[in-house]
């Protein structure tokens, strides 16, 4: 008729799609203050799980251990939802003004089903986070290196003063070992031997720790260096303050037996302040460390010092004729009188070592 469609639709079928479009977008609109009271309750507990994470993991952190990047993860994912959630929040007023006739429709239909969806999507979101969040185990140890060895240079004529050192620094009493002697004696040298001796010790000691401290103290570079070798995680560690970094590692050290060499003092370093546990008979922990004043020995509280002393004429000659090579000693009559006259006159390693490479 008049080219009309008629079209026949059963009262049925009418009532069938109205509550299907009711059952699938109702909830978005008309249980809009329910879910936001949802989401906020979510969020809440949500929180409350990551701050008990958080304390587990520095309490574990304090004890050398490190957090589990899944663990992390996590945390990073739950510090992300926060924002978005408090966005939605406060713009829950507005929102909830729009809806009429009891809350089954909106003044603003489109906009409050979309806002709708993206609270029920968070509060999904959220219930997916809280049951990836059950963590039996938080952080793990992380063995770095326990010896990182140091190029050296051959212990020519100071084998016996190497194991001078290193017999009274095994020994039970010694907790703190002072090497002092005059610039270019070998203190260095002697020192990076010790340290390299301790990769051969087996798993007696957890950690050795090499400084080099200088004339100029400064007591937060000794500590980032030391963190650095105890942990990796350094982003937060630079914001910390003196008195926390010194607490943060007296709380790992403190469950370490650990060696620490400390190069080149010219002052006392204060144990205390950077935070290292003093060494004890209970402990088994060492410090070594090296002057060129003796009277250092005395404000650090050494348990036994030992002077690093110029080679013997003998010795000196020894280190000497090496350096400068038969080769070079046999090519002039003269050389080698003059080569003993130095080294008679100067018997100091460093010294020693340079003037033979330059006679070569």
């Amino acid at each position: 008729m008049g080219g009309c469609v008629s079209v026949s639709i059963s009262c049925d079928q009418l009532t069938k799609d109205v509550c299907s479009c009711l059952s699938r977008n109702g909830d978005y609109i008309h249980g809009l203050e329910e879910n936001l009271t949802a989401l906020q309750r979510a969020l809440e507990e949500i929180e409350q799980r990551r701050e008990d994470l958080l304390r587990k993991i520095v309490s574990e952190e304090r004890r050398g251990l490190q957090r589990l990047s899944v663990v992390q993860g996590w945390v990073s994912k739950v510090e992300e939802i926060v924002p978005r959630v408090n966005e939605l929040v406060r713009m829950r007023s507005v929102q909830v003004q729009r809806l009429c006739l009891c809350g089954y429709c909106s003044k603003d239909l489109v906009s409050s089903y979309r806002y709708g969806k993206r609270v029920m999507k968070l509060i999904e979101e959220i219930e997916l986070l809280r049951s990836q969040g059950n963590f039996a185990v938080a952080a793990e140890r992380v063995d770095a290196a326990r010896v990182e060895e140091r190029p050296t240079r051959p212990m020519v004529a100071m084998e016996s003063m190497l194991e001078g050192a290193w017999n009274r620094l095994m020994e039970d009493e010694i907790g703190i070992l002072g090497l002092h002697g005059m610039g270019g004696v070998g203190k260095t040298t002697l020192l990076s031997h010790i340290n390299n001796r301790f990769s051969r010790v087996g798993g007696e000691f957890d950690i050795v720790i090499w400084i080099v401290v200088s004339k100029e103290l400064q007591i937060q570079r000794i500590q980032d260096e030391i963190w650095e070798k105890l942990r990796s995680d350094n982003e937060k560690w630079k914001q910390k303050t003196e008195d926390i970094k010194a607490s943060n590692i007296y709380n790992v050290l403190k469950h370490k037996r650990f060696v620490l060499l400390l190069d080149d003092i010219w002052s006392k370093v204060d144990l205390t302040e950077v935070g290292v546990p003093f060494p004890s008979r209970e402990n088994g922990c060492k410090i070594v460390f090296t002057t060129r004043l003796k009277e250092i020995c005395g404000r650090m509280g050494v348990d036994s010092d030992m002077e690093v002393r110029c080679l013997s004429p003998d010795d000196a000659w020894d280190l000497f004729s090496k350096k400068v090579g038969e080769i070079t000693l046999g090519s002039h009559p003269e050389i080698p009188t003059l080569a003993r006259t130095v080294a008679k006159k100067c018997r100091l390693p460093l010294a020693l070592n340079v003037i033979g490479e330059t006679m070569a």
